[in-house]
């Protein structure tokens, strides 16, 4: 039964290639979704899972109690791991400190690198390897182990031993390993690995703070071990109790947890941000599947109804014959699950499309295992199974005498009001997508065009890292490639920020400053609202005057008239205002008070003449590592650097999911059309002789979906410009929520609607009376 079921299927499949085509277009993009959430899921609860003794690798947490709360941090003191080997439990111990991102220097300038402590047990207790170089190397303060991705980053090879580094503050180091990049996540990414002999040079040198004796500094290290035997957590938590320790604010224990309980995440274990997943976020992607799963669902069902007829003939032959309903309901569920198998060959494709326009899913890839196969056959059975359950009960109901006799009289069911509905959800969710993806859309080309108008593609910055910047000012003041400088922390834009408080009329409001260069007007040729810039001669040791953008007067509640004038204690000192700017022409106002502040400029903005930015980069590099050997020229075309012209994460990501529920959708509405104008061809037929047009009888259909998208967009438009405000509010863009927009989006989405059911109704034009009505 099964082979002949089979054989049957691919046939009807076969005949019927375009809609078998489209079902598998459909269900494979949803499919898609799936798998890429599914494999997700899977990354999650695979991660660490390639340390050889998972079972008995444990990590260290600390609980800290005080008067008011008790927390649990996934960190640990280091001097808790010379108390560990103590336990004979505790076969052995690694320490791990965490110093988070320094700047490694290049040729191209800094490259920001995670950097982690460690010692040679680290790979005796985990399950990292070496692709070259020595375990016992990481004993050395001067050596440093790169990952294998981080070799090929800087160096664009991993055959980099022997090679020397340079981190800024923290001096010169020889790579004396090559870390294997890790089969599957963790909760302990590597990028360098320095030894935790060098941590404590460092404490003494000052560059680093001191935690390496300390029990209160517990918040960047860790602590893991690995038993005996797997059996024996219970006894080290046991042994943990006699390591308690009194802080003066709150007091410590400690507990053994172990490494495959790390992931999922749980939420009341603090300080752990590389934990892989949360059971929160598994439960939201398995209801984005499930929901998935019944969309694809609902438009095979949907294409499946628009094709009864067509198949109707077949039940009643087949049951005149002695077939019996369940196996009608085999032959249609072996038909569905085919078609969903067939969608899986298209998923990678589809995901490999679709990971683009997801965050943090641009590298995405199948590690294939029979755990992966086996799960992703499964989903694509089960998408099969749900997919042509209801046709498959609809479609075996009919009755030979009926289907045999006059199919044009028989209704699958009363109404389509429960498919109308989903069309109408599906329709609202895509109309909201769109409108956001036009506001996003509206801003990045306007934006842009405010970039090309006003930066110039002349202008480089420096980051001065700290330093004086006069003399290295006059001394790039002399090459002939540039025009001027400008020692400032804005330049059309704010870039580094300060905030403080302004008292103002017994009102103390928070207010964000920028340093700026008294030059810096003049220069540009800025035209002031309203007062006038910087004095010729500013006094370097008080803070007399400053100015104020627009936003800062409306924040302080005056206009740009009244402002002027005014005083304001500022860092404890009276000054004046006494001239307004306009509000940023970038991004969203902030209100800002600029200041000259000598000591707090951080960074240099360089005009150059055309076409002279090689030699230029060239001599101030020159310049700069003549002045500070020791740290490199962070030196960037402005434009290039901090403007680009390319679509924004938003976009990308809003235009990706309204895509992939445009299509969703459009194939929602296709079946659904293609039914409605099988079921009212006798009605059409008697239209026609009645003397009603070509064009008033595909308005008969066309016009009830037309009403349908309407409604779609009195749900969907609100919630458009509901999620755009929130999206303003989040990233504090000058968002246009207008007609314009608004009409925009909701129109492209009303287009292809109308235009699929179009496809379809187009034939209820086409509809020859003799032929509907001969069986009447």
């Amino acid at each position: 039964m099964l082979k002949n079921n089979l054989k049957i299927a691919f046939r009807i499949l076969w005949k019927n290639k375009l809609f078998s085509l489209v079902n598998v277009l459909s269900l494979s993009l949803s499919m898609a979704v799936g798998v890429i959430l599914f494999t997700g899921l899977k990354a999650t609860f695979d991660a660490d899972h390639f340390h050889s003794e998972l079972n008995r690798t444990i990590r260290i947490i600390t609980q800290e109690t005080n008067q008011l709360e008790q927390t649990k941090w996934a960190t640990a003191p280091l001097p808790l791991a010379a108390q560990l080997e103590g336990i004979s439990s505790v076969e052995k111990t690694v320490k791990v400190r965490m110093a988070g991102k320094h700047n490694l220097q290049t040729d191209k300038g800094d490259v920001p690198i995670d950097i982690k402590f460690s010692e040679p047990s680290f790979f005796d207790v985990f399950g990292f390897n070496l692709l070259s170089g020595n375990a016992q190397s990481l004993t050395d303060p001067t050596t440093l182990f790169l990952t294998e991705k981080t070799a090929e980053k800087i160096f664009g090879t991993t055959d980099v031993l022997g090679q020397t580094v340079r981190f800024e503050n923290f001096g010169s180091y020889t790579v004396e390993g090559i870390i294997q990049n890790p089969p599957l996540e963790t909760h302990l990414p590597l990028e360098v690995m320095l030894s935790v002999n060098s941590a404590e040079m460092l404490e003494k040198k000052g560059a680093i703070k001191p935690v390496s004796q300390n029990w209160e500094d517990f918040k960047s290290s860790a602590v893991y071990a690995r038993l005996q035997s797997e059996d024996q957590i219970q006894d080290l938590n046991t042994a943990l109790q006699n390591f308690n320790r009194q802080l003066e604010h709150s007091n410590l224990k400690f507990l053994a947890q172990p490494i495959e309980d790390i992931t999922p995440g749980s939420g009341d274990i603090k300080n752990d941000p590389n934990v892989v997943g949360t059971w929160e976020g598994i439960n939201i992607q398995l209801f984005i599947i499930l929901s998935l799963t019944l969309l694809a669902a609902f438009n095979y069902v949907s294409l499946s109804l628009a094709r009864a007829f067509s198949r109707a003939q077949e039940v009643g032959v087949r049951k005149t014959i002695g077939a019996k309903r369940s196996q009608i309901v085999g032959q249609f569920l072996m038909e569905s699950t085919i078609i969903s198998l067939l969608a899986l060959f298209i998923t990678v494709p589809c995901v490999n499309l679709l990971a683009h326009y997801i965050p943090d899913m641009d590298d995405v890839t199948f590690s294939w295992d029979l755990t992966l196969v086996l799960g992703l056959l499964t989903y694509a059975v089960i998408t099969g199974l749900v997919a042509g359950a209801f046709p498959s009960w609809m479609l075996s109901a009919f009755q030979p005498i009926q289907v045999l006799r006059k199919m044009k009289t028989i209704k699958l069911f009363r109404g389509v009001a429960f498919y109308k509905g989903l069309i109408v959800v599906q329709f609202s969710v895509t109309i909201m997508f769109m409108i956001l993806v036009v506001i996003v859309a509206d801003y990045d080309l306007k934006n842009n065009q405010i970039i090309n108008s006003t930066i110039s593609s002349h202008v480089l910055t420096l980051d001065l890292k700290g330093e004086k910047y006069e003399n290295l000012q006059n001394e790039i003041n002399q090459l002939s490639q540039v025009e001027t400088t400008l020692a400032t922390n804005w330049y059309f834009e704010p870039t580094k920020m300060g905030k403080d408080s302004v008292l103002f009329n017994d009102k103390v409001l928070e207010i964000k400053y920028v340093s700026i260069d008294p030059k810096t007007i003049e220069t540009e040729g800025i035209r002031l609202k309203s007062g006038q810039n910087f004095p010729t001669i500013m006094p370097q040791s008080t803070e007399q005057y400053v100015l104020a953008n627009e936003s800062a007067s409306e924040l302080l509640g005056f206009n740009s008239e009244t402002l002027l004038g005014q005083n304001l204690l500022l860092d404890s000192t009276y000054v004046q205002v006494i001239g307004i700017m306009q509000d940023e022409v970038i991004g969203e106002p902030t209100p800002l008070i600029y200041r000259y502040l000598p000591d707090e400029i951080a960074t240099l903005t360089i005009k150059i003449r055309p076409n002279t930015e090689a030699e230029a980069t060239k001599a101030i590099q020159t310049i700069w590592n003549t002045n500070f050997p020791d740290k490199t020229a962070n030196l960037y075309n402005l434009k290039k650097y901090r403007y680009s012209d390319g679509i924004s994460g938003e976009m990308e990501v809003f235009g990706g999911a309204a895509l992939i529920v445009m299509i969703i959708a459009a194939l929602g509405i296709l079946g659904i059309a293609s039914y409605s104008v099988e079921i009212r061809t006798k009605e059409l037929g008697i239209r026609k002789i009645m003397g009603a047009s070509n064009l008033k009888l595909v308005w008969t259909i066309t016009g009830n979906f037309g009403v349908l998208i309407l409604i779609a967009g009195l749900i969907g438009v609100p919630a458009g410009l509901f999620g755009g405000d929130l999206l303003r509010e989040d990233s504090g863009s000058n968002l246009d929520l207008g007609f314009i927009n608004t009409s925009i989006g909701f129109g492209l989405v009303a287009l292809v609607a109308l235009l699929t059911v179009l496809s379809q109704t187009i034939r209820a034009g086409k509809i020859e009376p003799v032929k509907v009505l001969k069986a009447e």
